[in-house]
């Protein structure tokens, strides 16, 4: 797993008034003070939900026109990409958000259809103790190559069924659960990597002054919001633009 140099990415930059207002839709926002979904209230509370299914197709930009200030705002102050000579795109999100978890099956499908210049790296975020105990879940997950296996489950196990998943001993007998070594999990959980891992997420949360969750940030120059199959043509047709 690689992870951003930090001495890339300034502290701070400005995002215009409009921008911000138009980053607050579709998503969780950093003044929702829930930090677990309650359990459904129902018989199919450990029944998984059904999720849709995406082709190439699904995020296909043919015939599609973008609008700046309605489909992505511009960031004032761009910044490089950690990859030379790659396009990149960056997702935060959380596993407590519904926004993130309603686009998570259309995200496992698309980064599927990236062509090998795009670099595309995610970055789960906090701003409570329970959040950073997630955070390090889901970068622990990343640093183990397990995104693909155990994302989906994380989500659901969260928002479907109830599961905190907020401490290391629930976190770490949920992993042995779903077949990850013990031993292998509890090391990863505390690595350097890991931390590393953490501290960009952190640093560049506060850089791209993010207010919520879902978010994709396109070549380091472009704020895409969204919830849906839409949002990700959105960044495709921004890649295209360069």
């Amino acid at each position: 797993m690689s992870f951003f140099s930090s001495n890339l990415y300034p502290k701070r930059f400005l995002l215009s008034v409009m921008a911000m207002g138009i980053l607050s839709l579709g998503a969780c926002q950093k003044s929702d003070i829930i930090t677990q979904p309650a359990a459904p209230n129902n018989a199919a509370t450990t029944t998984a939900v059904a999720q849709p299914t995406f082709n190439a197709e699904s995020f296909s930009t043919n015939g599609l026109t973008i609008v700046e200030g309605k489909d992505f705002v511009r960031v004032a102050n761009p910044q490089p990409v950690a990859v030379a000579g790659k396009s990149e795109v960056i997702e935060f999100f959380w596993y407590g958000c519904p926004h993130c978890y309603a686009i998570e099956p259309a995200v496992e499908a698309w980064k599927k259809t990236l062509p090998a210049n795009v670099n595309f790296v995610r970055y789960h975020v906090q701003w409570n103790a329970a959040m950073q105990t997630q955070q390090r879940m889901a970068m622990a997950v990343q640093a183990l190559g397990k995104s693909d296996e155990l994302d989906l489950k994380i989500f659901s196990a969260i928002q479907e069924q109830g599961k905190g998943l907020s401490n290391d001993d629930a976190i770490s007998a949920f992993m042995t659960q779903n077949g990850v070594d013990k031993a292998t999990w509890d090391t990863a959980y505390r690595s350097f990597d890991v931390n590393a891992s953490i501290v960009t997420a952190d640093a560049l949360f506060k850089a791209y002054q993010l207010d919520g969750v879902p978010k994709f940030i396109v070549n380091g120059k472009y704020v895409v919001s969204g919830d849906s199959a839409q949002t990700l043509k959105v960044v495709n047709k921004l890649l295209e633009q360069k």
